[in-house]
C-alpha cells in the first residue's frame, strides 16, 4: 500500500491506474490540507510514474506502508 499525502492549500489531481480495467487510467483527487482528508492510500498496483513526477515538483509526498493483518 502507498500513502499519498498533499502538501499544498489546494487539492492537486494525480493519474493512477483504474480498478475495474487492467489498461484503464482514472484521476485521483486529493483535497488540501485546510480541510482535513489530504491523505490517500492506494494499492500498489496502481502506482503510475506520473506519481513520482507531481512527487519530484513538491506537491504530494508518498510513503509505502505495509498492511496490518
Amino acid at each position: 500500500m502507498i500513502e499519498i499525502t498533499n502538501k499544498l492549500k489546494s487539492p492537486v489531481q494525480v493519474v493512477v491506474r483504474s480498478k475495474k480495467a487492467p489498461r484503464a487510467f482514472t484521476t485521483l483527487n486529493i483535497p488540501g490540507v485546510g480541510k482535513g482528508h489530504n491523505v490517500r492510500v492506494i494499492e500498489d498496483e496502481s502506482y503510475t510514474p506520473y506519481i513520482d513526477r507531481v512527487e519530484s515538483m513538491g506537491l504530494i509526498s508518498t510513503k509505502k506502508i505495509q498492511e496490518s493483518l
